[in-house]
């Protein structure tokens, strides 16, 4: 070969590289120091987790429940998700796993309302699960008249795997307002 032939190779190369980059960041993907506020009107494209609702609107003191769901998911082993919120507006009482679609492994998470977070909520099936499907339900309480966001972000303990392999998963964020 020569070198302006090499040239040429190690240029598409690096293109190429920077293009599929490009093509799987997860913009809606909360990062780990919950730094980032998500845009929830931006369009997800390929296989997301969001709560049943992208907004709440609850009484001060009322309880209310939400489902984690994953969505447009490939056939997948399952995960783990850390879910966030504000502990000075909203309570986590109860999350309880769906035994019926994850057949496996399952962790309800630990709950952190001081911290406002629900850490490792752990979901498995040996079988396989693909599209969508139920999660959990978390039931929270309202404690403030306010405004909260609740945010999910993958647990670094358990990821997203879809025939054994690491699975990138974009996330939504619903607003709770409490009056």
């Amino acid at each position: 070969f020569s070198a302006s032939a090499i040239l040429v190779s190690v240029l598409l190369m690096t293109s190429c590289s920077q293009e599929a980059t490009e093509q799987t960041s997860t913009p809606n993907t909360i990062p780990s120091d919950n730094t980032s506020i998500v845009d929830t009107n931006a369009v997800i494209t390929g296989p997301y987790l969001a709560l049943s609702s992208d907004e709440a609107t609850v009484n001060e003191g009322e309880s209310f429940t939400l489902d984690i769901e994953i969505n447009d998911f490939p056939v997948s082993e399952g995960g783990a998700v850390t879910l966030r919120f504000n502990p000075a507006q909203i309570q986590v009482t109860t999350v309880s796993v769906d035994s019926n679609v994850w057949s496996f492994v399952n962790k309800d998470g630990q709950i952190n309302n001081a911290e406002g977070t629900v850490s490792d909520i752990l979901f498995s099936s040996y079988q396989g699960v693909s599209g969508d499907a139920k999660v959990a339900t978390v039931e929270f309480r309202s404690i403030k008249n306010g405004t909260s966001e609740i945010t999910l972000e993958e647990s670094p303990v358990n990821p997203f795997a879809s025939n054994g392999q690491k699975m990138v998963v974009s996330f939504k964020t619903t607003t709770v307002v409490a009056n």
